[in-house]
């Protein structure tokens, strides 16, 4: 319990510190709360091929962290490494699922997917490709999220389909800022969003 408590004032910190500073602690907590869940998997986690995979996606997460923080743009850097990330998790969920798809769970997600795309795309420019390959991967992963959990109904697959579709209201908000543009509240909206993912994520590896 100490230790969430530990993950969620870090994360208030940052969301703090973007709006009122000071600009360390805005740089220092932003990792250091997806670190803290790396710790509490690593040490409350059975060892499993599925605890490994979700560790590897908080890694590579944190690293993609670091260079959208940079004060020089390193999107693209960012972005692949959230794709591998995204890529990490969606074999975990994928690997999790036995048994009949539920077919109208991947129209719904691809559908919401092609909206958003179609939302951005005058915007997009030289990032057309990119970023509809990462809306891409973000889907399927949400999609194996689903079937994880319509396939078994148990609490680590409700906890995996929660923060997949977190991820993806958190990145959506992130790409409304980053090509339509910043409004006051969209930090609150993209980090709120991205730390509670990243939390049931690892929870899922705890359950």
């Amino acid at each position: 319990m100490l230790s969430w408590f530990a993950v969620c004032f870090s994360g208030l910190l940052h969301i703090s510190a973007a709006y009122r500073g000071p600009r360390w602690q805005f740089y220092l907590f932003k990792p250091l709360t997806i670190a803290l869940m790396m710790a509490i998997a690593a040490m409350g986690a059975e060892p499993s091929a599925y605890t490994h995979l979700i560790l590897a996606g908080l890694l590579f997460s944190l690293v993609g962290d670091i260079f959208l923080m940079l004060p020089k743009d390193r999107f693209i850097p960012g972005l692949l490494s959230f794709l591998v990330a995204h890529i990490l998790y969606s074999v975990a969920f994928w690997q999790q699922f036995e048994g009949p798809m539920v077919w109208w769970l991947p129209s719904m997600i691809g559908a919401a997917g092609v909206i958003i795309f179609l939302l951005l795309l005058p915007n997009l420019g030289a990032l057309l490709v990119p970023v509809g390959l990462y809306i891409a991967v973000i889907a399927q992963m949400a999609w194996g999220a689903g079937e994880f959990w319509m396939n078994t109904h148990s609490q680590p697959a409700a906890y995996a389909f929660g923060g997949a579709l977190l991820f993806m209201v958190s990145d959506t908000v992130l790409a409304f800022e980053r090509f339509k543009g910043p409004f006051r509240t969209s930090v609150l909206l993209i980090m709120g969003t991205y730390f509670c993912a990243q939390g049931l994520i690892t929870l899922s590896a705890l359950s």
